[in-house]
């Protein structure tokens, strides 16, 4: 239990420390030298980890690029990183911007849940998609983005 709330306390954290910083850096300079800056933080931070875990850094396992989930991740990250800049440089609050982001991937994810990995989607679930949906929709309405 501990290792599960821990985790997502964690991911809480963090998320609003990302939201923070990225709106931060939205102010101005370049913001690929501010992600560069980030990666390489992240970087360090990372191989400590993979050296703590395993005890050692295997270059082999870092650089391994069969391995497409890794590939697809990365260009994920990039891409999630690069939309919240430019969004909150086109003037996007702090204090909306992750409600409807986050809520637009959580409708998407469902559905995709069902398809791809067979998890179950209920009700509420379908529910909790037009909720969703319904709170995207007001909160693009309300020009508050």
């Amino acid at each position: 239990m501990i290792a599960l709330y821990g985790s997502i306390a964690i991911a809480v954290a963090s998320t609003i420390i990302y939201h923070i910083a990225q709106k931060s850096i939205a102010g101005g300079g370049s913001i690929f030298g501010s992600l560069a800056s980030a990666y390489g933080i992240a970087m360090v931070f990372s191989l400590a980890g993979m050296y703590f875990q395993t005890g050692r850094i295997e270059m082999g396992e870092i650089v391994n690029f069969k391995n497409w989930p890794v590939l697809l991740l990365g260009l994920a990250v990039f891409g999630i990183e690069i939309g919240v800049l430019l969004t909150y440089k086109a003037g996007a609050n702090v204090n909306t911007l992750p409600i409807i982001v986050n809520g637009v991937v959580m409708a998407c994810l469902i559905p995709l849940g069902a398809l791809i990995y067979s998890e179950n989607m209920s009700m509420s679930s379908i529910f909790g998609i037009l909720l969703i949906g319904s709170g995207v929709w007001v909160l693009c309405s309300s020009g508050r983005v």
